[in-house]
């Protein structure tokens, strides 16, 4: 484990989650948001007042909430002022419920707080009336397709939680995705329980019930399932252009914190927005551009492995797909050997003889779930050895073969379980060896077959009883040990013997508790002991039993109460015992700076007259070069490169405006002069390169100082964004706040314009002893977790997922003998 550098905090991160404070609240103005109560009689079921209500409220704009209160099932509605009239309310029987008016009480806060997000005005902007359980909607984009036209909207909501000491009350703002259709026959959307919303001018959306009102005048929308065979999510953030921007989380949801913030303010409450204070932390994972290197230095994957051929087709042979493999392999120096077993078959797999010993990759060519499926072929295969499967199809390497068209998702109406069927003279099974040497499939298949490789050494750790982790994970085996306990996802785990040992966690169960307590017994602690410690030292002012709630017994409750738990314990000079926060929502990352990278794209996507792109001499831009060096804009070994390049790169650019006009265009984008003069660069360079010399590759940072260059000459921000992405604590490396005990594990390469994900952020406590926040980095910063997957989990649960593959029976030990 690396120490951490007692460094000052170099970044600050907003968050979407806020916070208020009970002693700061400005009663006199609590006190002017009026507030009604009824009484909902218990005799009908939530789902029959939650639609009731619908009915009568939400095609007004009275900001509402179901909640009990005191005791008291009932619903809270706001009015504007005292002079309105509280709406009337029926029960399913027609019988009006009398309401009553609320003075305000402290103890009302969460109340108030979530009805005044109901009343934000940004949504008076964008929504007429409310979704269910009066929730407010608000419009993120349109899409048009052959079938129609439809918009993508999100329900708003938010809950809270008050910290245990009572210092402050958290306020998690959090959305559910909403599509909408058009309506084109208005008949057939009448009389159905379906939301109806008139889409007005200035991009409003009204709640429409036919049989309340007209139609008022725009299209119509119904709500609609989300649609499982659409593959694409929304980015995290895009900075690639300024539609793109706009459709990013940050940029959808600042406006509406800072609105509700303003909103509260009225109402007294000084909301804030929760601000990390952030340090970057030493890395054990390291980016790896090396394209003949592994992305898993820690694991030593220099193994045999048996190959097994299951795929359908046979137009492509399985040696030559293993031998592509093979060299794939090679090309990354992984040292893994792959052998083909040309006598294993679909026919005689379960009566094949394997070795506890081997490891079994099983060649593919399908997705999961399709008709006449070969996965289930194995599953007899996986309980024995490590086992795992790739998918060879080039059809599903780069591209969807879904969205292709030539698979078609089915549901069976009687049981709803989902398959995927060959649409009519699909190609799906047919496909050659020349497909797999395009750059994408070529791309895929390597990534995917350094990733089974590493799965299979995990697995190998787990079933082969003769593997140590020292062997297996040289560079963990430093904190996996015996003196670490982890407790995830419903497993215990720790090591004895340097092996790992996986015990079930289930509280309900006498047996499996007992086999936890020999583990915990070594460090002072039982099972009933941790969850009485959590009890005790449990972050918020709310119980953990309200996590518990839901459907089934309180044993079924207590299970997926349990899974949910992530303890770190760890003995050295003392018993150290650190909980992972158990949060209903992730907070979203809302970086800041953003309107000025708005303002910046909105500027870069201005097309100029040829004009405007004209440079000043050469002499004017060396001048312009020593100036920024003198200001440290630039550094001098990135200057005097730019220096040594500037006769070319001015031809180029002046070469490209008379192209362009000649063409008969009298306007660009710098992008795309910017584009054409590098490429031109490029090719000169190679011109000149010796033969068999590698070939040069787009010099980023020699672009990179030419952005900056010209954005001092044209007075014009022509730098890449991506600047701005790299300086935003989280999206990078991994980060702490030493204070609030948040991690952030973002990524391992330079951010790329678009990223998808938002990097893992996760919050521990202390139960017991010291905190050590360097076990948790190391735990976290691991490559065989990072490289492939959404990282921010110990480890260890990573494990637990392997094992979870390799059962026979739900919630298997791993290592009872040495318990």
């Amino acid at each position: 484990m690396k120490s951490m550098n007692k460094n000052v905090v170099s970044g600050h991160l907003p968050l979407s989650h806020m916070t208020y404070v009970d002693s700061e609240i400005d009663v006199n103005k609590a006190k002017s948001l009026v507030v009604y109560h009824y009484v909902l009689s218990k005799s009908y079921r939530w789902k029959e007042w939650q639609s009731q209500l619908d009915d009568q409220l939400s095609d007004k704009f009275y900001p509402y909430l179901m909640k009990s209160h005191q005791g008291q099932f009932g619903l809270f509605v706001a009015v504007d002022n005292e002079l309105e009239a509280a709406p009337k309310i029926l029960n399913g029987d027609g019988i009006e419920v009398e309401p009553l008016k609320v003075e305000y009480a402290s103890e009302l806060n969460p109340i108030w707080i979530r009805l005044i997000m109901r009343k934000t005005r940004a949504f008076g902007a964008h929504c007429i009336g409310s979704h269910t359980l009066g929730r407010p909607i608000m419009q993120v984009d349109i899409w048009r397709g052959k079938s129609g036209s439809g918009i993508n909207s999100i329900s708003l909501d938010c809950r809270t939680q008050m910290l245990k000491d009572r210092s402050a009350t958290e306020v998690v703002l959090f959305h559910e995705n909403l599509p909408l259709r058009e309506v084109d026959d208005l008949n057939s959307a009448s009389g159905k329980k379906i939301s109806l919303w008139v889409y007005r001018d200035k991009k409003v959306l009204m709640r429409w019930f036919p049989e309340h009102t007209k139609k008022p005048a725009g299209p119509v929308y119904r709500e609609i399932q989300k649609n499982k065979n659409k593959r694409t999510q929304r980015a995290f953030i895009d900075v690639s252009s300024k539609r793109g921007f706009e459709k990013s989380w940050p940029w959808i949801l600042k406006p509406i914190q800072d609105e509700f913030i303003r909103e509260a303010g009225r109402f007294g409450f000084k909301l804030k927005a929760k601000i990390l204070n952030l340090k970057p932390l030493p890395l054990n994972t390291k980016y790896k551009s090396n394209k003949t290197k592994s992305s898993f230095s820690s694991l030593n994957l220099e193994k045999n492995i048996d190959v097994i051929d299951l795929r359908v087709s046979e137009s492509v042979s399985g040696e030559d797909i293993v031998a592509k493999l093979q060299s794939l392999l090679e090309a990354k120096s992984l040292g893994s050997k792959l052998t083909l077993l040309p006598e294993v078959t679909p026919e005689n797999i379960n009566e094949y003889e394997f070795k506890s010993t081997q490891r079994i990759l099983v060649l593919l060519d399908q997705k999961p779930n399709i008709v006449d499926d070969r996965y289930p072929l194995t599953i007899g295969l996986r309980r024995k050895v490590a086992c795992q499967h790739i998918n060879v199809n080039p059809h599903d390497l780069s591209s969807d073969s879904i969205v292709d068209n030539l698979l078609v998702q089915q549901t069976d109406k009687e049981t709803g379980k989902e398959s995927l069927i060959l649409q009519t003279d699909s190609t799906y099974f047919e496909y050659s060896l020349e497909q797999f040497e395009t750059k994408e499939n070529k791309s895929a298949l390597l990534r995917n077959a350094e990733i089974v490789v590493k799965e299979l050494e995990l697995k190998s750790l787990l079933l082969n009883s003769s593997t140590s982790i020292a062997q297996s994970l040289p560079e963990q085996a430093s904190f996996l040990n015996e003196n670490l306990v982890v407790i995830t996802d419903g497993y215990l785990f720790t090591v004895k013997s340097d092996r790992p040992i996986l015990l079930p966690f289930n509280p309900s169960t006498p047996e499996k508790v007992s086999k936890c307590d020999s583990v915990l017994k070594e460090y002072g602690l039982s099972v009933a002991l941790l969850l009485a410690s959590l009890q005790k030292e449990w972050p918020y002012n709310y119980r953990p039993e309200v996590v518990m709630q839901g459907f089934g017994s309180p044993a079924e409750k207590l299970v997926r109460f349990a899974r949910r738990l992530t303890f770190i314990i760890e003995k050295n000079n003392g018993v150290s015992v650190m909980f992972q926060d158990p949060k209903y929502d992730t907070p979203h990352m809302l970086p800041l700076g953003l309107n000025e990278v708005k303002e910046i794209l909105n500027k870069q996507e201005i097309s100029f007259k040829l004009g405007k792109w004209l440079l000043p001499n050469k002499d004017s831009l060396q001048q312009s070069i020593s100036e920024l060096v003198e200001e440290e804009v630039l550094k001098k070994g990135l200057a005097t490169k730019l220096l040594e390049e500037l006769d070319k790169l001015l031809l180029f650019w002046n070469n490209t405006l008379r192209e362009l006009l000649l063409l008969g265009n009298d306007e660009s984008l710098y992008k795309d002069i910017k584009k054409s003069v590098f490429k031109k660069w490029r090719i000169d360079k190679n011109l000149t390169l010796p033969e068999g010399e590698k070939k040069e590759r787009a010099d980023t940072q020699l672009i990179g100082a030419w952005d900056e260059l010209l954005s001092r000459v044209l007075d014009l921000p022509l730098k890449d964004i991506k600047g701005w992405l790299r300086n935003v604590p989280g999206i990078q490396r991994l980060w702490y706040d030493d204070e609030q005990h948040y991690f952030i594990v973002g990524g391992l390469a330079s951010p790329k314009s678009k990223i998808i994900r938002q990097p893992s952020i996760r919050q521990w406590h202390s139960l017991q002893g010291r905190f050590n926040p360097e076990l948790i980095a190391a735990l976290v910063d691991v490559d065989w977790v990072r490289v492939n997957q959404l990282a921010g989990n110990p480890c260890v649960a990573t494990l637990i997922k392997r094992w979870r593959e390799c059962q026979s029976e739900p919630e298997q030990a791993l290592g009872l003998d040495f318990v």
